[in-house]
């Protein structure tokens, strides 16, 4: 049964829109610039630092730019600029509510105003966002994604059922969602992208992830032609950012530039 006092349309409404982070935190880099960028989905808050091919930081869902910290110093030092980007309705940027396709559009203004992309670290549904932005034709040379998660539709369910909504309010809820987001929430899915992608790809996971289980990341991988896994122990799904081993194996494969 339904609680009663869930309504598949207020928790479609739950579920685009993020808490705001109680603690906003700022890179830490030499000479770093926060600009705005305009796009389809609003305007959209950059923190830029470095000089040399770009290299841009996604957050995930809940979280802001400077979660990927660790990974922007020895890529400024191996000689690229990074770009931290705040997704819509995260940090500075615009809006109160987002979704995997809202926020891919505007991944893909950021790509359109900053120029070529050489590559993309995403964490989390920041990996989602990537995926949805590439399957649209943003152009990145080599991808990173950690903690990556699998199923849209597979997430809608969980939130739903711990909404209190049942089977029924369920489906009645993911079709407002696909509406309202323009596309079908089942086709939002890492492993059902991923045959169509070419970029070279590293996904890393840590096996004690309980966010997000490290089974999304594995079939992803396993769909994507020429993936890479990492696997992990004991880092959990925020730990792994500031993971030293994690940050080294990263930057290595971002600095394959040819």
């Amino acid at each position: 049964m339904a609680s009663a006092s869930a309504h598949p349309e207020q928790v479609a409404r739950a579920f685009l829109t993020p808490r705001p982070s109680t603690k906003r935190q700022a890179l830490q880099l030499a000479g770093i610039e926060t600009l705005r960028v305009s796009t389809p989905q609003g305007a959209i808050s950059l923190q830029r630092a470095g000089v040399g091919p770009a290299v841009l930081l996604l957050h995930g869902w809940e979280g802001q730019a400077s979660d990927l910290a660790a990974f922007a110093p020895p890529l400024v030092k191996a000689g690229f600029t990074v770009w931290a980007m705040d997704l819509p309705a995260h940090g500075d940027s615009a809006g109160q509510q987002t979704s995997i396709p809202h926020s891919a559009r505007a991944l893909s203004g950021v790509g359109d105003a900053i120029g070529p992309l050489h590559a993309v670290i995403a964490h989390s549904v920041g990996s989602a966002v990537l995926v949805e932005a590439l399957h649209s034709g943003l152009s990145v040379q080599r991808a990173v994604l950690i903690s990556a998660p699998a199923y849209y539709e597979r997430y809608m369910r969980a939130f739903a059922a711990a909404a209190g909504l049942d089977a029924n309010g369920a489906d009645a809820m993911i079709a407002l969602l696909s509406r309202e987001i323009g596309v079908e929430a089942r086709e939002i899915s890492l492993p059902g992208r991923a045959p169509h992608l070419g970029q070279p790809v590293l996904f890393i996971h840590s096996a004690d992830d309980r966010i997000v289980s490290i089974e999304d990341s594995l079939a992803s991988a396993a769909a994507w032609r020429g993936a890479r896994h990492l696997r992990f122990e004991g880092l959990g799904h925020r730990r792994i950012l500031s993971d030293p081993a994690v940050v080294d194996a990263t930057v290595e494969f971002v600095n394959i530039t040819k």
